[in-house]
């Protein structure tokens, strides 16, 4: 494989990548955007392409030409053919290739709790295929979410983390709560970490945006991530094995085998491997790590089962790397970071170990589901460099050590599959206990040790009921306690309790048995905390977040099942909307914005060509300012400044053109292209922090042998080789991935 040149740190090699400058979409993109699509998708994406409509005056975003884009994907049904595909749930790849050609598959999901079609949910939702997880090489949270709007990865000091809609977390935990949940197998993931190197022998992933706090809570004010694993199947002997090779020495292997014990008793092993040399030109940004997993499924009869579970996952290597904003704007101190000017020589050490087990038992009215996990977590990360990035001046030392437990239960009753009356009802506990050695810029001489703790407590319901023919009524409720406590040298001890309770109303309407309009109001909040500073530094404690969502959407399924388009409306009204304020930049805290708003569209849609493939194309339009709102220690009010991770404009085009080979062997080509518009990756806007607008793309090929028992995939990632900026930590940006490309050879038997 041939060998590529680094991203130097605090400036990119001119000659390899572009950072910062003028963006050209690759000429795939180009491609995609001329290609000759049936009429019907022209009509239904109108208001996606011409992106004239969307008018700013005054830098106001405005909503007429977002509630025209929605009415237009409304009357589409007007239009739609009576014939409708069959609504009986089918796992996403149960047909071959050449079927999934003639009609759109039925995708399951269980956002909602229980096993539905995708297209009867009301949630603005998107899931990825056990085949695409695959083909893709998606290994990451940001491979993983790249491709789905008003979704953004931001990169944190020990992994990622993810926003939607604006709505995230720019810190690690202790200090303060995502508003996005991540859960893995239905359980919480309480550390960034995990989405780095948890994703491993996945079956498929579930992105749902918008508030989902009635049957997620912890924290899923902004949406939820599902990443489900593969479970163990009762008398199957199969099995999977990857291998990929890349650029910048990448070296991954995943495998899982199934393993028929008897009748009742079924054991499924995986694991994975990764060995990358780091992005930037001091090491960074590199990916050494490992895990492996081990299910046990006991099934005593057809209505029991039991699963248990272990998993590690650890990392190594030297981690994500931080990039001195000087470096990154000022020309003569790329030159010294390109020269090796200066030293750092940093590592990371973690590993989480989790184990589960997960209850299921049909007691006739209903579905029992009881679920207690335990994980622990300990980690170290160390760096030693220095911020003028001269030589001999060593300025700046981290040394973070870390511990952390939790433990959770969720048990949870629900309404058996196919009762045209769907309800649930269930308690979630959890316990959560962190300690940290030392934050941001400290060494052995100054340390400043905390210790966190967090208990919550919630009971949650919520039924679906069939009203009049093709009308459902919807109704949620969500009452939870949280208790949190910190102990560091500087501030003593300080406990605070807050308490919420969140609702969520509906209409589900059936225009035909492929379409499905929707209209929901629901609450959600975010409790409040402790920032983990000096004591001189305020505020030490920052309210909870409450949230109220309004959204209105539809889900069609036309032209006899070869084209797809959802589509919703929102608007978000927040109190007391928690933002990370870094000014000045020694501290970072978590503070309050009083009131805040956010408005947008969404849509997604998803056409079949027949024998000249499958075309997808989503956008996003947002409109999302702070508050009024003036930082600690300072004049200057943000009012009206963009609200970070929150780009205006967002559109995503993706193209697959099928090959049929003599021998029944197939060949994919592949085509992905982005444009996000500018953005901002702190509340604070300055040239530090602003991202400009730029384009990014995907090809691959990929190679399916005649019995779909293998497939080769020849990919190139981010072709046009922009390199962006995902976060700012007081004057340290972290950056997303160059230009790779590699080889993935997948066998399944």
């Amino acid at each position: 494989m041939a060998s590529s040149w680094p991203i130097w740190c605090g400036g990119l090699k001119p000659s390899t990548a572009r950072c910062g400058w003028k963006a050209r979409p690759p000429s795939s993109c180009r491609r995609a955007r001329h290609s000759n699509t049936p009429r019907p998708l022209q009509a239904g994406r109108a208001p996606t392409t011409k992106t004239k409509e969307t008018t700013m005056k005054n830098k106001q975003f405005k909503l007429t030409p977002l509630a025209a884009a929605l009415a237009c994907a409304l009357s589409l049904p007007a239009y739609a053919q009576t014939e409708a595909a069959a609504d009986a749930p089918a796992p996403a790849d149960a047909t071959s290739p050449r079927a999934e050609r003639q009609e759109l598959t039925t995708i399951v999901v269980t956002a909602e709790r229980s096993a539905q079609s995708l297209q009867k949910t009301s949630i603005s939702m998107v899931a990825i295929s056990e085949r695409e997880i695959a083909e893709q090489g998606i290994t990451n949270a940001a491979d993983a979410l790249k491709n789905i709007t008003n979704v953004e990865v931001q990169g944190a000091a020990r992994g990622s983390v993810i926003a939607m809609r604006g709505l995230g977390s720019d810190l690690p935990p202790g200090m303060g709560e995502s508003a996005v949940s991540t859960n893995f197998d239905g359980i919480y993931n309480f550390r960034a970490e995990g989405n780095t190197a948890g994703l491993f022998d996945l079956e498929r992933i579930e992105v749902l945006r918008g508030p989902q706090g009635t049957l997620y809570g912890r924290s899923a004010s902004g949406g939820v991530v599902n990443f489900l694993t593969r479970n163990p199947q009762i008398g199957k002997s199969t099995g999977n094995v990857s291998l990929e090779l890349g650029t910048y020495g990448l070296v991954r292997t995943e495998g899982g085998a199934n393993i028929p014990v008897n009748d009742m008793l079924a054991i499924r092993i995986s694991g994975t491997s990764t060995d990358r040399k780091g992005y930037l030109s001091d090491g960074y940004n590199d990916d050494v790590s490992n895990a492996g997993r081990i299910k046990v499924l006991f099934k005593p009869t057809a209505g029991i089962s039991l699963l248990a579970a272990t998993e590690r996952v650890r990392l190594n290597g030297k981690g994500i790397g931080f990039i001195p904003q000087d470096n990154w704007n000022d020309a003569s101190k790329r030159l010294q970071a390109a020269t090796g000017a200066g030293t750092d020589i940093g590592y990371q050490r973690y590993e989480q170990n989790k184990t589960w087990l997960e209850l299921n038992a049909d007691l006739g009215f209903g579905l029992l589901t009881v679920l207690p996990a335990w994980q622990r977590a300990d980690g170290e990360l160390y760096r030693k460099f220095d911020a003028s990035r001269t030589a001999g001046s060593e300025e700046q030392s981290n040394r973070d050590p870390n511990h952390a437990t939790q433990d959770s239960l969720e048990a949870r009753l629900a309404s058996p599959a196919g009762a045209p009356f769907k309800w649930v009802a269930g308690y979630y506990g959890y316990k959560m206990h962190g300690s940290t050695y030392c934050l941001i810029n400290c060494d052995t001489t100054s340390p400043n040790p905390n210790d966190t703790s967090t208990r919550s407590k919630a009971g949650f319901a919520q039924v679906t009921v069939p009203l009049t023919t093709g009308w459902r009524g919807l109704a949620g409720i969500r009452t939870t306690k949280d208790e949190k406590t910190i102990s560091s040298l500087t501030e003593g001890q300080l406990k605070d309790t807050w308490k919420s309770t969140d609702g969520k109303v509906g209409l589900e309407y059936d225009l035909n048995s492929a379409t499905m309009a929707y209209a929901t109001y629901a609450t959600a909040y975010r409790p409040g905390g402790f920032n983990a500073l000096p004591a001189a530094v305020q505020p030490l404690r920052f309210e909870s977040e409450k949230m109220k969502s309004a959204e209105l959407g539809i889900k069609s399924r036309l032209l006899h099942n070869t084209l797809q388009i959802n589509a919703d409306i929102f608007s978000l009204n927040y109190e007391n909307y928690q933002v990370v304020d870094f000014s000045p930049p020694t501290y970072s805290r978590i503070s309050n914005v009083p009131k805040q708003k956010v408005r947008g569209v969404e849509i997604d849609s998803r056409m079949l060509l027949g024998e000249f493939g499958q075309l997808r194309a989503s956008v996003a339009l947002l409109d999302a300012k702070l508050g009024s709102f003036v930082p600690y220690g300072t004049t200057t009010n943000l009012e009206g400044q963009q609200m970070p991770h929150a780009p205006r404009r967002t559109f995503k085009i993706g193209y697959e053109y099928p090959i049929d080979l003599s021998n029944g062997a197939a060949v994919i080509l592949k085509a992905d292209a982005r444009r996000v518009s500018e953005q901002y990756v702190s509340a604070t806007e300055n040239a530090y922090t602003l991202q400009e607008a730029y384009s990014s793309g995907d090809v691959s090929a990929v190679y399916r042998a005649p019995d779909e028992k293998w497939s080769v995939t020849a990919y190139m990632k981010n072709v046009s080789n922009y390199i962006a900026k995902t976060g700012n930590f007081g004057g340290y940006a972290t950056v997303s991935a160059p230009r790779t490309s590699g080889v993935i050879l997948n066998y399944s038997y």
